[in-house]
C-alpha cells in the first residue's frame, strides 16, 4: 500500500526542473509574428514587451488652465472712466461741429494755389471726370468702413464677444467724443478759410447749370480736408483701443488692426487729392489734425494713467504706444 502511494506522488509530482521558472528574458519577449503578418492595432498586447509602458492618452487642458492663457479685456483701474464734464463737452463740440455749416462762404478769401499744391495736382488729379467721381466715391466708402469699423470693435468685438459691456461703453464714448472734436475743428477752420477746392476752374457759366460740387458753400470749404481728418481720427482710435487692450487676442492680429487702418486712412487721404476735392495741403493738414486727435484724445484724458497689457497678455510681446511731442507725437511699436 505504501508502495503504490509513493508511486502515485511521484507520477503527479513534476521534475524539479519542469517546476523551475523561465528565464526573465523569455518570460518578457512575445512570440514573434509571423513573416509578412499585417501591424497590429493599438490594441494588440503582441505589440509590446512585457513590461513596457503602454502610451497614455493625451491630456486635455484644464479649463481654468484654458482661461488664464486667453487674453482677457479689461478696464485698468487706473484709466479714468468717461467722465460727466466729457458728456457735456461731447455734446458742445457736436452742436458746434453742426453749427459751422452755416458759416457763409467768403468767395475771394483764399484762392491762391501755392507751388506744393500746384504740382501735385498736376501730378495726381485724374483727367477723367467720370474717373474723378469714382475715386471721390470710393474715398466716401472707404470713410464709411472706416468709421463703422469703430462700432464693431466696441459693440461686437468688445460687448458681444468678449461680454464686457462697460468697457464697450467706455470705447465707444471715446470715439464719439474724438470724432466730434474733428468734426468741429475741421467745420471751424473750413467756414473761416474759405478756400476754394481746385476743381473751381471747371465752375463756369450760369450757377443752375454748374455742377453740384460747384454751388454753395461746398465749394468754399477746402482747407483742410474733413475726409482726410477724419480717417485719421478713426485709425488713431483703432491704434489707441487695439494698443491697450487685446480686442483680437492680443500680439499681431492686434497691431494688424492699427496698421490697416493707417493705410486705409492714407488711401483716403490720397483719393481726395486724385478726386480733385483738395489740395494736398489740404489733406496732409487733414492727416495730421485727425492723427493728433485719434491717438492724442484718448491717451491724455485715459490711457494716460495706465500700463499697456503685458507680454504675457498680448501673447507675441507686440506692444504699441503713443508718445507726444512739442510739435505732434510718435507712435512707438515692439515687434
Amino acid at each position: 500500500m505504501t508502495a503504490l502511494l509513493g508511486a502515485a506522488a511521484a507520477r503527479a509530482e513534476p521534475p524539479a526542473a519542469a517546476r523551475a521558472e523561465p528565464p526573465a528574458a523569455a518570460r518578457a519577449e512575445p512570440l514573434a509574428a509571423p513573416s509578412g503578418a499585417a501591424t497590429r492595432g493599438a490594441g494588440d498586447t503582441t505589440a509590446f514587451r512585457s513590461g513596457a509602458a503602454l502610451p497614455s492618452a493625451p491630456r486635455r487642458a484644464a479649463p481654468e488652465a484654458l482661461s488664464r492663457a486667453r487674453p482677457e479685456v479689461a478696464w485698468d483701474p487706473a484709466w479714468p472712466r468717461f467722465r460727466v464734464s466729457e458728456y457735456v463737452a461731447t455734446g458742445l463740440l457736436a452742436a458746434t461741429a453742426f453749427g459751422t455749416l452755416a458759416i457763409p462762404p467768403s468767395e475771394g478769401r483764399w484762392t491762391t494755389v501755392n507751388g506744393l499744391d500746384g504740382s501735385a495736382r498736376d501730378a495726381l488729379r485724374i483727367r477723367s471726370d467720370r474717373q474723378r467721381e469714382m475715386a471721390r466715391d470710393a474715398s466716401d466708402l472707404l470713410l464709411t468702413l472706416m468709421t463703422n469699423h469703430l462700432a464693431v470693435d466696441a459693440l461686437l468685438v468688445t460687448w458681444w464677444g468678449h461680454g464686457r459691456g462697460s468697457v464697450a461703453w467706455e470705447i465707444a464714448m471715446i470715439d464719439v467724443e474724438a470724432l466730434a472734436l474733428n468734426a468741429a475743428l475741421n467745420g471751424v477752420v473750413a467756414g473761416l478759410t474759405s478756400r476754394e477746392r481746385p476743381y473751381h476752374a471747371g465752375c463756369a457759366g450760369p450757377e443752375e447749370q454748374q455742377d453740384r460740387d460747384c454751388r454753395g458753400s461746398k465749394r468754399y470749404r477746402s482747407f483742410f480736408s474733413g475726409h482726410s481728418s477724419t480717417a485719421f481720427t478713426a485709425a488713431g482710435l483703432v491704434c489707441s483701443h487695439h494698443a491697450r487692450l487685446p480686442l483680437y487676442g492680443g500680439g499681431a492680429p492686434d497691431a494688424l488692426a492699427c496698421a490697416a487702418s493707417l493705410g486705409t486712412a492714407a488711401a483716403v487721404a490720397t483719393l481726395r487729392v486724385v478726386s480733385d476735392q483738395h489740395f494736398a495741403t489740404d489733406a496732409l493738414t487733414g492727416a495730421a489734425v485727425g492723427a493728433l486727435t485719434g491717438l492724442g484724445l484718448p491717451w491724455l484724458l485715459h490711457y494716460r494713467g495706465g500700463a499697456p497689457a503685458s507680454d504675457a497678455q498680448r501673447g507675441d510681446g507686440v506692444t504699441l504706444s503713443f508718445a507726444p511731442a512739442p510739435l505732434g507725437g510718435y507712435l512707438v511699436g515692439r515687434f
